[in-house]
Order: C-alpha cells, then sequence, then structure tokens
C-alpha cells in the first residue's frame, strides 16, 4: 500500500500516435546524433544553458548537481511513486528500481522555474513564457529567449538519454499567473511500442490523469510527493527547477586498454571539472546573473575552484575580460550589416607544467593552451578552437572570440542540437558569411605574440618552470598558487669594458623549498675572463605581448650567489669574481606571483 496520498493519485499516461501524425520518442532521443563531447559534459552544458535563459533579472542562479545511490526508505518512496509503470512499454523502470539504482539531480534556484500553461493546447497570456510546456510537453518550438543558449529545446534529449529506463521528474517552483505554485511531474522517453491493436509513440507522463493526459501534481501535492522522494528544498519565495534523472549512466572512463564505470565520487568531479572549462564565462566575478556551481555525490562536496585563480583558465578569463575595454579587443567588421559580428581578445600567460587533476579530468586539449574559447552572446563556451603553440613550451596563450549582439543570431542558427560547434554547411546569405568571417578570423588571430631577441643580449636556452607553477607539487612550498616562469638569458655590460664571453646556465631553473619558501635555482657557468668581473643577476618582468616591465608589477628578487665548490655564500643580486675564482655558481631567485620572468645577467669590468 502507498503511504503518500500523492503518490496514490499519480499514475503514468502514454501517448497514442495520433492519425495524422506524431513525433517518435526515439527521433527526440536521437536528434543529438553522437556527439564527440561525453554525454555528462553535453548534460551539464544543456541543463546550464536552461538555467541561464531562465535566469532571474539582477540575481546570481544556484546551479547545483548531485548523485546519490537510492536505499532504504528513500528508495521504496521512489518504487511508490514510479511504478507500476506504463502499461505496455518496455522502459524497464521495475528492474533498474530492483538493483538500488544511482540516480542524478540537477537544480537551479533564482530561476522562473518552469511557468506557464500546464496544457500545451493552452495559449500562453501576453507577456507569459510557456516553459513548462516547452520543457515536458514539446520539442522543436523555439525558446524565444532573447540571446539565449539553447534554440529548438533538441538538446533535453541528453536528460532521457542518461537515463538507462529513459525516465525523468521535474520538480519546480513558479509564479503562475500572481502567485506561486509548486509543480512536479514524471516524464519518459522510451521506443515505440503497439498495445492491443493501438501505437504509441513512447512518450510517457507520470502525474494526475486530467480528461486525456496526465497532469502535474500542484502545490500541496506536488511538495508532497517532492518531500517524499528527498529532492532538494526551495526556501521561502524562491523559485528553480529540479530535474532528477533515475538509473543514471554516469559513464566510463579508460585506463589504458580497460574501460572502468565511473564511480559516483569519479562522475561528480568529471562534471566539476566539465562546468569549470564550459561555463567559466558565467562562474566569475562580476557577470551578471552569475553561475554559484556546486557538486555533491553521497552528501559528499566536490571542491571548484575560482577559473580566473587557475593556471588553466585564467589566459581564457583576463582575455574575456579584454573584450569590455575599449581598445583592447579586436573585431573582424563587415561593411554590411551586422557590421561587429563579434570581439577577439588574446592573452598569454605561463604555461602548467602539470595541469591541475580536476581541470585535466574534462580538459578538451591536452598540454599548454593556444586556444581560443569561442562563445555567444549567452556566455556560455561553444567550443575551443586550436591555433599555433607557443614556440616556448612554457608560456601559452587563451583567446576569447564572443559574437556581437546583432550577429548573434546567425551564430546560433550554425550550432547542431548539442550548442557545441558552428557549421557553414546549410547556411546561405548574411548567415553564411558572418559564421565563415567569424571561423577564419579567429583562426588568422591564433599566433602566439614572440619578441624577436638580439642574439648578442639573450642565453638561446628556453623557458623554463618556476616556483609558483610548482608550489603547489612540492611539500612545504608556498600554497598561495602563483604562477611564474624563467627566461635564460644574458646582457653584456652597461658601461665599461664588454666581454663576448657570457655566463651559461647549466642546470635548472628549478625549485627548492628553503623552510616554507619556494625559491628558484640556476646553475650558472661563468667564463674564465682575464680580468675581475662584476656579475649581476638581472630579472624581468615579462607581461603580455612580451614587453618588459621593471616598475608597475609585483618584482622577483634575486637572493643570492653559492658556490657549490667552496660553499662560499654572497647575499644580493651582484658578484665579483677573479680570474682564480670558482666558475660555478647557484643562483636563487625568490619569484614573484602570477608573472613571467626573464633572468638576464650584466657583465662589467671591475675598475
Amino acid at each position: 500500500m502507498r503511504n503518500s496520498k500523492a503518490a496514490d493519485r499519480s499514475q503514468w499516461w502514454s501517448q497514442r500516435v495520433a492519425a495524422e501524425g506524431s513525433t517518435a520518442s526515439e527521433g527526440i532521443r536521437r536528434q543529438l546524433g553522437k556527439p564527440k563531447l561525453d554525454p555528462l559534459t553535453v548534460l551539464i552544458r544543456e541543463a546550464a544553458q536552461n538555467s541561464c535563459d531562465a535566469a532571474l533579472p539582477g540575481q546570481d542562479v544556484d546551479f547545483n548537481v548531485q548523485i546519490r545511490q537510492l536505499t532504504g526508505n528513500r528508495l521504496e518512496r521512489w518504487r511508490e511513486f514510479l511504478l507500476p509503470g506504463p502499461v505496455g512499454a518496455s522502459l524497464g523502470l521495475a528492474e533498474a528500481l530492483d538493483r538500488q539504482p544511482t540516480i542524478l539531480t540537477i537544480s537551479d534556484r533564482g530561476t522562473t522555474g518552469l511557468g506557464g500553461p500546464l496544457r500545451a493546447d493552452e495559449p500562453p497570456r501576453e507577456g507569459e513564457r510557456a516553459d513548462f510546456v516547452k520543457f515536458i510537453r514539446n520539442v522543436g518550438e523555439r525558446k524565444g529567449v532573447d540571446l539565449g543558449g539553447g534554440s529548438y529545446g533538441f538538446g533535453k534529449g541528453i536528460l532521457y538519454n542518461v537515463s538507462r529506463c529513459h525516465v525523468i521528474v521535474a520538480d519546480s517552483r513558479c509564479i503562475f499567473r500572481g502567485r506561486p505554485q509548486r509543480r512536479l511531474i514524471g516524464a519518459a522517453m522510451g521506443d515505440g511500442f503497439q498495445d492491443k491493436g493501438v501505437r504509441y509513440t513512447g512518450r510517457h507522463w507520470l502525474g494526475v490523469l486530467e480528461g486525456e493526459i496526465a497532469q502535474a501534481l500542484v502545490d500541496g501535492d506536488a511538495e508532497e510527493m517532492a518531500t517524499a522522494l528527498g529532492l532538494p528544498r526551495f526556501t521561502e519565495g524562491q523559485t528553480g527547477t529540479t530535474v532528477a534523472i533515475i538509473d543514471v549512466d554516469l559513464g566510463a572512463v579508460r585506463n589504458g586498454d580497460v574501460e572502468q564505470e565511473r564511480t559516483p565520487e569519479s562522475a561528480a568531479e568529471f562534471i566539476a571539472s566539465t562546468m569549470l572549462w564550459n561555463l567559466w564565462p558565467k562562474m566569475i566575478d562580476g557577470v551578471e546573473n552569475r553561475l554559484r556551481c556546486s557538486v555533491k555525490f553521497e552528501g559528499f562536496t566536490v571542491p571548484i575552484p575560482n577559473p580566473a585563480e587557475t593556471i588553466e583558465l585564467k589566459p581564457f578569463v583576463d582575455a574575456y575580460r579584454k573584450l569590455s575595454l575599449d581598445g583592447e579587443y579586436d573585431v573582424p567588421a563587415r561593411r554590411t550589416k551586422p557590421q561587429e559580428i563579434g570581439r577577439f581578445a588574446k592573452v598569454e600567460s605561463m604555461a602548467p607544467i602539470k595541469q591541475n587533476y580536476l581541470l585535466s579530468l574534462a580538459a578538451p586539449f591536452s598540454g599548454a593552451a593556444h586556444h581560443c574559447a569561442r562563445m555567444r552572446q549567452a556566455d556560455l563556451v561553444v567550443n575551443y578552437v586550436s591555433g599555433d603553440p607557443h614556440p616556448d613550451e612554457a608560456i601559452q596563450y587563451g583567446a576569447v572570440f564572443k559574437a556581437g549582439i546583432d550577429a548573434d543570431q546567425y551564430f546560433s542558427d550554425a550550432e547542431p542540437p548539442t550548442h557545441d560547434d558552428w557549421v557553414t554547411s546549410g547556411l546561405h546569405g548574411t548567415a553564411l558569411g558572418v559564421v565563415r568571417l567569424g571561423t577564419t578570423f579567429v583562426k588568422s588571430s591564433l599566433k602566439p605574440s614572440v619578441r624577436d631577441v638580439d642574439a648578442d643580449l639573450h642565453h638561446e636556452a628556453a623557458l623554463a618552470p618556476l616556483a609558483g607553477r610548482l608550489s603547489g607539487l612540492v611539500s612545504g612550498a608556498s600554497g598561495d598558487g602563483a604562477g611564474q616562469l624563467e627566461r635564460r638569458a644574458h646582457k653584456s655590460g652597461k658601461s665599461g669594458g664588454r666581454s663576448a664571453l657570457k655566463p651559461k646556465i647549466v642546470e635548472g631553473p628549478q625549485l627548492t623549498v628553503l623552510g616554507d619558501e619556494a625559491l628558484v635555482v640556476a646553475t650558472v657557468e661563468l667564463p674564465a675572463w682575464p680580468t675581475t668581473k662584476s656579475v649581476v643577476a638581472e630579472p624581468i618582468v615579462v607581461i603580455d605581448g612580451g614587453i618588459e616591465s621593471r616598475g608597475h608589477l609585483e618584482q622577483p628578487v634575486i637572493v643570492g650567489w653559492d658556490c657549490p665548490e667552496t660553499g662560499e655564500n654572497r647575499v644580493g643580486s651582484q658578484i665579483s669574481v677573479a680570474r682564480a675564482d670558482p666558475r660555478k655558481w647557484i643562483v636563487s631567485m625568490r619569484p614573484p606571483r602570477d608573472a613571467v620572468v626573464r633572468l638576464t645577467f650584466v657583465v662589467e669590468d671591475v675598475i
């Protein structure tokens, strides 16, 4: 016997094939094709787009994902609500609930919720959004959200695809015609079937029978059912939506030649990584309707860092911020409307020595960034386009191209249902010209900024890692997450006699830890000069584009010189080297945070 009156009132209703024809459930599920992206990535991207499109003006959006296994009393409540399944259908719902399935819930708060009419045949009133009908009932209807991320709603098929039984439950709180309303309904997209000589589309809804359809549970019934199922709560006056995916397929990861199913923990970490790579423009400080993302598995939280504070994403974040600064971005302009099809900016920074574990899980590329994050006005990443890598492996660059307001619809028309590319096939006229120009402009602009270097002034060695990039990998290193690079270079004397013989870095640079401080050390071999020389180690901070800066940024500090042969230590950046002095010295430097450093040596005669 059922313990819930709401569960007792609810039952499945299956959609018949209409005489004039109907959309088959399998067709909706397969609209996504076979995307290159991981299904969990497609899921998070689609759900986040829906949440962003429904964001309330001036409010941040809480976007939360939870993964848990159904057991005990909670499993029994789900069985009471979902069973018996649709008559004649082969969803496998009973079998799924028998194996204590895992459910994945995606919830947003600070959004409008699924408002508007509950029936698809009821037209919305003037100024009313038919979000419930578009999400639950219809497929292929334009969302009607200006500059929104989604288009015709085909992407929601992923919600059903990642469920092994193709079943979801939607719980929403909205403002409907002047008052708050709670709504809860189940939905399924199985395979088409026949029962007693009647054809069915494979689409099913779970709710209260009302005429020819199953209607959503509302208000007290919906709240009672949501509480029994353990769905995320709403605070007083809060609106939003929760979607629970039943018997979720978390996917698998390949370990060598073996594929291993993801655990709830590894799936949660992958989802957090996906959020960072795909949603970061909406996760950073200062953006409108910021996404506050969280991920939990079995009650445990996966920490999600600020994208602006990660080495991997920082160049993209910095490039994105440039788009709002006059003179800091480039525009691929057209002579005819729309003239400004988008804005492009690029930033160089240090490359990670070892990619952060969490970020590596869903990374769209490996190694140092030499990519452009493309996006529309919705500020969600469409994809990453690769360019020419920097000739120095220790420098990366990230770029952003954002479609212009007047051109946004053309780029939207170029997107497949998964919104992960801009495809020109099938486009014509202005749309083809706009998208093609944007694509070629980005590809031609993805080149590193490489300065010409005077061979007489700079050592030929490449950039090498500094302390900040390694500090998180070394026990006892300072934990501020700073990241630096070093160029090994040389300069002849500023005044007095010049020498063609140059100091040479023969080992390192490498990280060493003294106490709780991370220092960068390099072994320098000095030439056998015929006279006494003064050698000054001179570090210079390098900012975007290879420009040297000696004043307005935090400066590196030379701690001293140590002789491995004699044990002698000399404090400061300068040493005096006689003809008979040791030839090898170890230079120690305290690097600045988040900068690229060029290390030079100034050699002068001692008079």
